[in-house]
């Protein structure tokens, strides 16, 4: 890999990023990269942090219609080894590599709609949403094919998709933001540290009763049942 071409190529590229306006633009963008690492398709699946069990997800491709309307209604989602394997952020993956052998169903399925190998990695945005990108080709190619330059731009481009889906206000990266004044924020901290109320309010020099009503102000704002899951979700979506 010449390393001057790979710095140039990331700088246009990040500066191509920062111009789009709106989402159309940054996927008319990634089609293109797509092309020129030598690829048909991409698919972009972006997974919100809560709820924990049924959280939101958004997929953004240029797959063929049929095949992902055939993955949606067979429910593919819960059997696909990508989906399973990259939702560690920074996780790279081929297709063709022995740990996605479980999801020869979904594979080859795929295959019947001209989609036949590709490669995939996961990243995080600063909300903590993360996104998996995948790329793939209507030809097979061997491991050799992902060379460490199509890896370094995979990811670099999944970086400047996030910000650029973030940046433009893009509802798949908007997730739940909370204004939490700065005692919300101390009791919130302690309540995760497993702390009772009672114990907050001698750590804080506060009464107990001001404790009690932080945490139900908080509860109402996550519109959350109890002080535990109002912790979880602060934790999940970057608060703590």
């Amino acid at each position: 890999m010449a390393t001057g071409n790979y710095f140039s190529w990331c700088k246009e590229t990040e500066a191509a990023f920062l111009e789009v306006t709106d989402t159309t633009e940054i996927m008319r963008l990634l089609a293109q990269h797509t092309l020129d690492l030598g690829l048909n398709f991409y698919a972009l699946y972006i997974r919100h942090p809560v709820p924990f069990t049924r959280p939101k997800i958004f997929v953004f491709s240029n797959y063929p219609e049929r095949w992902v309307r055939k993955w949606q209604e067979e429910n593919f989602s819960e059997i696909d080894p990508i989906i399973r394997y990259c939702q560690v952020p920074g996780t790279l993956l081929l297709w063709n590599d022995p740990v996605v052998k479980e999801g020869r169903k979904v594979f080859d399925a795929a295959k019947e709609f001209g989609i036949r190998s590709g490669f995939s990695c996961s990243r995080i945005a600063r909300n903590r949403v993360v996104g998996i990108l995948s790329m793939a080709s209507g030809k097979s190619f061997k491991k050799s094919a992902l060379c460490a330059e199509k890896q370094l731009k995979l990811q670099f481009l999944s970086d400047r998709i996030l910000d650029a889906l973030q940046r433009v206000k893009d509802r798949s990266l908007s997730v739940m933001t909370m204004p939490l004044s700065q005692r919300e924020r101390e009791i919130l901290k302690w309540t995760a540290e497993g702390k009772t109320a009672a114990e907050i309010s001698l750590i804080l020099s506060i009464s107990t009763h001001t404790v009690n009503f932080h945490q139900k102000n908080m509860q109402r704002k996550f519109n959350a049942p109890n002080k535990t899951q109002v912790a979880s979700y602060a934790a999940a979506i970057g608060l703590l």
